[in-house]
């Protein structure tokens, strides 16, 4: 599984993401540098992305030089990306500047680890990016094996050795609704379903949300699709969109957008044409339990269940 993605900040300027869409698979937002300081640009392109229904994760350029400096700057990243729900890594961007270039390998690997077990500790998929000079160098240190890595080589393929989930492989890219160039992505994991799964970057998922309590009774987690509006959603339960909208403290029913989960109250009557996967559940198991093929289910539901049959998780909902 490949998905193809853009990395952006305020130096792409306007970006008309009604065009972008369907160019890109993902996007990854720059939301600020630093400690700390926000990138003007990265509401916009959240509120631009989300409108145009394209998934996004975010990143943070660091100028730490000590442990303090990086949990302050983990603290700052924290408390933006709160309010969003990103389906894709969050990443600790590492790169050499005039500030960070003197800082020693054993000291940068500390630096890195503090952000990343901060941000880690409060519920996020974080990931490492670095150039492969830094991740060959003064990052190759098993203290950081246990993040992902977001890989930065322009090259016609990678050469890491070691694992990575995603590869910016270049800094000259062109796309549609941008001005100038842009680095471009692939990402190898399926981001979504792992984040979903897991419950992290504020997402319920199969688990309680980071820091929280499980969901008491029968809550069902609607995956949005493309074209879905919270009132049809609520029209399809037998609710009301207003009932949803507190429910899951949207504070704008107009705006929802494919990949958000919305939690459906214990009191609404399920469809008996849907059924809603449970904890040990397999697709072929529903397939037999209603007369039909873990293929013809399989593509009935690909939208909900993306690229890989094997991985189904509790919560989703099929249609037989």
């Amino acid at each position: 599984m490949e998905k193809r993605g853009i990395d952006i900040s305020y130096h792409q300027g306007n970006i008309d993401f009604n065009t972008l869409k369907g160019n890109v698979d993902f996007a990854m937002v720059r939301t600020s540098y630093g400690h700390f300081t926000e990138d003007n640009k990265y509401k916009e392109y959240v509120q631009g992305l989300e409108g145009a229904g394209i998934p996004y994760g975010f990143y943070h350029f660091s100028y730490a030089t000590t442990v303090s400096e990086a949990i302050e700057e983990a603290e700052g990243f924290i408390n933006i990306i709160k309010n969003y729900k990103p389906l894709y890594p969050v990443a600790f961007d590492v790169e050499s500047s005039n500030v960070t270039e003197d800082v020693r390998a054993d000291d940068l690997v500390d630096i890195v680890d503090a952000f990343c077990s901060r941000v880690e500790k409060a519920g996020y998929y974080v990931v490492i990016y670095a150039n492969l000079s830094y991740l060959n160098g003064k990052l190759n240190s098993s203290k950081l094996d246990k993040y992902d890595k977001w890989l930065a080589q322009w090259a016609s393929k990678p050469t890491y050795t070691k694992p990575f989930g995603m590869w910016q492989y270049s800094s000259k890219g062109s796309m549609p609704g941008i001005s100038g160039n842009v680095d471009l992505d692939i990402a190898y994991k399926d981001y979504p379903t792992i984040i979903q799964e897991k419950g992290l970057n504020n997402y319920n998922g199969s688990q309680a949300e980071p820091g929280g309590e499980q969901e008491p009774g029968n809550v069902v987690n609607y995956v949005v699709k493309k074209g879905d509006t919270l009132s049809g959603i609520a029209s399809k339960y037998s609710t009301t969109y207003q009932k949803l909208a507190s429910y899951n403290g949207i504070s704008n029913p107009d705006k929802i957008y494919p990949g958000q989960i919305i939690k459906i109250p214990e009191q609404v009557e399920i469809s008996p044409s849907t059924y809603v996967v449970k904890k040990g559940d397999t697709l072929s198991g529903i397939a037999s339990k209603y007369g039909t093929t873990w293929q013809k289910l399989y593509e009935k539901n690909k939208s909900v269940i993306g690229n890989n049959p094997d991985k189904i998780y509790p919560g989703q909902i099929l249609s037989i």
